[in-house]
Formats: structure tokens, sequence, C-alpha cells
């Protein structure tokens, strides 16, 4: 028995506080999953385990979706806590509805596919600085700058902020852990604080002057529409799709190549059959998603499995687990890019399904075959990956590599 199961609980008890569950959470997972449809976490809440019950809960309206938890539980107050409930997914109701309708509105998928070309110019890009070295770090030299480049730009962010909002969004996504120390919580303070006046001065500023980017075209929107839309809201917007954009798209595109280079089958696969980059990329999600958990709060008592679901009290729902569920998915725990089962719930779901899964898609299938092109024999210098405990949105430590560069 995995030590992150208690032993003699029933139903299992999952120890969130155990180093281990957080080096390998597939294994304690798998172990609950195979016994119970519903475990229980240390901190007390139920964890939805199986495919088909997280499904029915993620579609459910009388589920409501609430992380405040993550952070109110350690930080009763302050801007971190201000911060955090601005996020999309503790909101719901008709605002969150209104407030998603203008980014619909306002970043059409055919604007997203038009960033494909810039997302692999980025990728040749970043790669090309360390052809002299042949080695460098996917996670601090690539994926931490690519994805907030991209968001930068689509948005409008001056170049020379993007540095200022990169730092700012890691330090955030820092302080989301299950363990918010002094240190976390000062720079997360202080990042957004930083983060949301440097947003309001560039809406003020794209107020005066429109371009042609994400920040004049929501504004735009929300001038054209019925409803009144604040610059409060507008802000909420932005500062959704700064943090969503890059602090998990970073970890989703080192894992990404973290799988390839720990799977070199598969990397031989896309290399030979690019097409399948498409299936590769929700591969990536499935196996190993950035977000572990949905949090959910039921409206009314409810019930799943046998289990209740008290009304007001939070509900975990396992991507984790649900996404390597034997009864849905053969093989789960393999990868295999030419996979052709079921959705995963890697982008979460129904009304809260991630605002920025179309941008990220085209990341994954994009950067991935760019990446392995300018890249030639490909060296892990490090026995394998680690994660990152006690993080809410799961990252690895570090990726550092060796390549031949494909332009020499």
């Amino acid at each position: 028995m995995n030590t992150a199961i208690r032993p003699g609980s029933e139903p299992a008890v999952i120890d969130l506080a155990d180093a281990e569950y957080w080096r390998d959470p597939h294994r304690a997972l798998r172990e609950a999953r195979e016994q119970y449809p519903v475990a229980m976490a240390s901190t007390g809440e139920p964890i939805v385990l199986r495919y088909r019950d997280v499904d029915a809960l993620a579609s459910d309206s009388r589920m409501n979706s609430n992380a405040l938890a993550f952070v109110e539980g350690q930080v009763d107050s302050g801007p971190l806590v201000d911060w955090w409930r601005l996020m999309l997914t503790n909101l719901n109701g008709p605002n969150h509805v209104r407030l998603r309708g203008l980014v619909s509105r306002a970043f059409t998928p055919r604007q997203v596919d038009d960033k494909r070309p810039r997302i692999r110019e980025l990728t040749r890009e970043l790669i090309d600085r360390h052809a002299d070295a042949r080695e460098f770090d996917v996670l601090h030299d690539f994926s931490h700058e690519l994805p907030i480049r991209l968001i930068c730009e689509v948005l409008g962010v001056p170049a020379q902020h993007h540095e200022d909002f990169s730092r700012w969004s890691t330090d955030l996504g820092a302080a989301l852990s299950s363990i918010i120390t002094p240190e976390l919580r000062m720079a997360g303070e202080e990042a957004a604080t930083q983060m949301s006046a440097a947003v309001r001065d560039l809406l003020k500023r794209r107020r005066v002057a429109p371009e042609d980017d994400l920040l004049s075209a929501l504004i735009r929107s929300a001038d054209e529409m019925d409803e009144r839309f604040s610059d409060d809201d507008l802000l909420v917007l932005v500062i959704n799709l700064i943090f969503g954009g890059h602090d998990s798209s970073r970890s989703m595109l080192a894992v990404a190549v973290a799988m390839f280079l720990t799977h070199p089958d598969q990397l031989a696969r896309l290399r030979d059959d690019p097409s399948l980059a498409a299936s590769a990329g929700e591969e990536v999600l499935r196996v190993e998603p950035i977000v572990p958990v949905l949090s959910r709060e039921p409206s009314e008592d409810l019930e799943v499995a046998g289990v209740k679901l008290p009304s007001g009290k939070p509900v975990l729902l396992s991507i984790l687990s649900a996404n390597r569920d034997p009864d849905v998915f053969a093989n789960p725990d393999r990868f295999d890019i030419a996979r052709g089962d079921a959705r995963s719930f890697s982008f979460g779901w129904s009304a809260h399904h991630c605002l920025g899964a179309a941008l990220a898609r085209a990341e994954i299938q994009e950067v991935v075959p760019e990446f392995f092109s300018a890249c030639r024999e490909v060296e892990l210098l490090i026995d394998a990956p680690e994660w990152v405990p006690f993080a809410n949105l799961r990252r690895i430590e570090q990726l550092p590599i060796r390549f031949e560069p494909a332009r020499t």
C-alpha cells in the first residue's frame, strides 16, 4: 500500500501532506480508485475518482466552482486573497457567463489559429539562443518564456514589460501552494498589487489610443455590448488571461517535452508522422494534466456512488484519477500519442472550461514538433524529471538537456 494512503481507512484517505503523494500521485490514486469511487483527502474533502462520476458532477449545474479554500485556508486577507477571488474559477452564475462571453467575442478561434506561425517562430528563436552552448534547461530557458511572450503579444503588452509580467505571474503561481510560507505570501501579494496596477494603466492607455491587439478588442467589444462592463471587469479578464496563459502553459510545455524525452518510441513516432501532433498534445494533457483537481461546491445536498456531498462543502473532482480510469481509457497508464479514446478533463468542463484552451492547444500542437525539429539528438541531463511538491498547479523542478541543433 502506498504510504500516501492511510491504511485501514474506508473510504481511502489520501494524505496530501505526504511528500510521497506529490512524487507519484498516480500510484496512490490508482490504489484508491480500485477500491472506492470516492476517497477522502486528509484535509476532509471528498475526492471523486472515477471518470463517469467526475463527468456527471462537473456538468451538473448544482455544482459551483470554488477554489477559494486553496488560499483562504491559509491567508485570511490582503492582496493575494483579493487577487485569487478575481479568478474565473471562483466565479459562478450570470457574472461568470457574461465575462466569458466578452472574451469569446473578442478572441476568436480564427485569431488563435493566426498565432500558430508566431508560436513556431518563438520556438525556433528561443532554441537558437542556445545553439552554441548546446545545453539549456527547457523549463527555465524555454517554456517559462514562450507563453508569457505570446500572451503579452496577443494582449498588446509592450515588450519592455514582458519580464515584469513574467515575474509577477511566476510569484503568483508559486503562492498557490498547499503550504504558503511567509516568503511566498509576501512575493505573491507584491505581484498581485503590481500586476493589477500595470493592467489598469494599459487599459487606460488603450482607451485613449486603441491598437490591433486583444486589449483594444476587449474594450471595443465591451463598449458595443448591451450589458455594461466596468474597468474592474476588464481587469479581471486580463489578469485571468495573463496568469492562465503563462503559469499553466509553461508547465504544460515543459511536461510535454519531458514526456517525449522519457518515451523515445513515441518521439520517433511523432517525427515519422507529424500529423499526430494534435493527438499527441491531447495525450500529454491526459497522462499528466497540469490542473490536478476541479474544486466544486454543491448548492444542494447531492450523492455520488452512495457518498453524500453536503451543500456548501467543498468536493474535489480528480482530473488526475479520471484521466487514467481504466473503464474509459484502455491501458490508461500508457503514453500513446495515437490514442483515440474519450476526451480527458485536462481543460476543465462545462461552464468552467478553460478560457484559454484554444490557445493552449495551439501552443502544444505547434511547439512539440517544432522543438524536436530544431533539437536533434536530445539528451536528458538528469535521471528523471521530478515534480514540485505541494503545488496546486503541477510543475516539474527542472529539465536540463543537451542537444544537437538542426541549424548550425
